[in-house]
C-alpha cells in the first residue's frame, strides 16, 4: 500500500518481492536438504550410533564444554551452522539428555559452537557474502572478527566448564543403561555409521557446494537405512520427507529421534520466504535506504561508525527478516 502510494506499480512491487525471495533461495534449498539429511540419518542409524558411542566416552562434567568444541570444529570444517546443528547438534542433545544435563543448556552450547565455527569458516555463505559485498578479502574479514570472537569463545568455554561441573554426579545409571539398551534394540549400532559423517564433512571441508553435499549425505542415509537397518526402500525414502516414526516407549528417544524430513522444515521455509519477500519490498519502497541514511548522518568517528554499523545490521535483520537482506 505504501509502495503504490509512493508511485510504484503493483507489478514492480511483486517483482521486488520475488527478487527478494530469489536472493535467499540458496539458503532455502540447504534448509530443505538438511531436513532430508536428519530424517535419513536417523532412519539409517547414523545419529543413534553417534549418541550410543558418545554416551560411552563423554563424561557429564565436561559434556557442555565438549559439546561446544565438537560443534565448533564441525561448523568450522563445514562452513554451515545449520548442517552442524542438524548433525552434531542433534547427537549432542541426545547424549546430554541421557547424562541428565538440561536440554536448554545443551542447546546453548550447540548454538554457541555452530555459530562460532560458522563465523570463522572461509566456507560459510554468510562470511563469503559479507566479505564479497564489502570488497574485503575473506581471510582479512575473518582476521577482523577474530579478536572479539576468540574473547567471547574463551569466556563462553569457561562458563560452560563451570556450569558443567554441577552435573558430574547427576547421571542415573538406570536411565543411562535404559537408553543404551533401547538404542541397541531399535537400531543396528555400528561403527560404520561414522562413514557418512566423515564423507559429508570431508566434502564440505574441501569447499564443495553445501546443497549437493548435504543432499548426497541424505542419500547415504537412505543407503545405510536399507543396508544396515534392513528398512524397506520405500519407507527409507519416506524418511527423507516425513519425520522418522519411532515408538520405543521411552519419551526421550521418541522425541529426539522422531524428527527430521523435509516436511519438518516447511514451517521455517515459509517464514524465510515471506521474510525475504518482505525484505525485497522494504528495499524497493526505499524504507531500508531511509533507515540507513538516518544513521549515516550521525557517523563522524570510528566509534560511531562501529556502533551504527552494528545497529544498522541489527535493524536490517529485524525488519528484513533475514541475514541475507541485512548483508546485501
Amino acid at each position: 500500500m505504501l509502495g503504490i502510494k509512493l508511485g510504484h506499480d503493483y507489478k514492480s512491487l511483486e517483482q521486488a518481492a520475488v527478487d527478494g525471495v530469489a536472493k535467499g533461495m540458496g539458503a532455502i534449498l540447504i534448509l530443505v536438504s538438511v531436513g532430508a539429511l536428519v530424517g535419513t540419518w536417523i532412519a539409517g542409524g547414523i545419529v543413534p550410533s553417534i549418541i550410543y558411542f558418545g554416551l560411552k566416552v563423554i563424561h557429564p562434567s565436561i559434556f557442555l564444554l565438549a559439546t561446544l568444541i565438537i560443534c565448533s570444529l564441525t561448523s568450522l570444517a563445514t562452513g554451515t551452522s545449520w548442517g552442524s546443528a542438524a548433525t552434531a547438534g542433534i547427537a549432542m542433545m541426545g547424549i546430554g539428555h541421557s547424562l541428565g544435563v538440561p536440554a536448554p543448556l545443551v542447546a546453548g552450547a550447540v548454538l554457541s559452537g555452530v555459530y562460532f565455527g560458522d563465523k570463522l569458516s572461509p566456507l560459510s555463505d554468510s562470511v563469503v557474502l559479507a566479505s564479497t559485498m564489502s570488497n574485503v578479502d575473506v581471510v582479512e574479514h575473518i582476521k577482523g572478527m577474530l579478536p572479539i570472537i576468540l574473547l567471547s569463545y574463551v569466556i563462553t568455554s569457561l562458563l560452560f566448564t563451570v556450569v558443567g561441573m554441577q552435573y558430574s554426579g547427576n547421571v542415573s545409571l538406570e536411565q543411562f543403561n535404559l537408553v543404551m539398551e533401547a538404542l541397541d534394540n531399535l537400531f543396528n549400532i555400528t561403527p560404520l555409521a561414522i562413514v557418512p559423517v566423515v564423507l559429508v564433512l570431508g566434502l564440505l571441508a574441501n569447499r564443495k557446494p553445501a546443497f549437493p553435499v548435504i543432499s548426497f549425505g541424505a542419500l547415504l542415509g537412505l543407503i545405510w537405512a536399507i543396508a544396515f537397518q534392513g528398512m524397506d526402500p520405500v519407507k527409507a525414502m519416506h524418511s527423507a520427507y516425513s519425520p522418522f516414526a519411532i515408538t520405543s516407549g521411552i519419551d526421550f528417544i521418541d522425541n529426539i529421534l522422531g524428527r527430521g524430513g523435509m516436511e519438518s522444515m516447511l514451517g521455517s521455509v515459509a517464514v524465510i520466504i515471506f521474510g525475504l519477500g518482505f525484505g525485497g519490498l522494504l528495499e524497493k519502497v526505499g524504507i531500508l535506504e531511509v533507515i540507513a541514511s538516518a544513521f549515516e548522518k550521525r557517523i563522524n568517528s570510528v566509534g560511531s561508525l562501529t556502533s551504527h554499523t552494528i545497529a544498522t545490521a541489527f535493524l536490517a535483520n529485524v525488519f528484513g527478516s533475514a541475514m541475507y537482506v541485512s548483508l546485501i
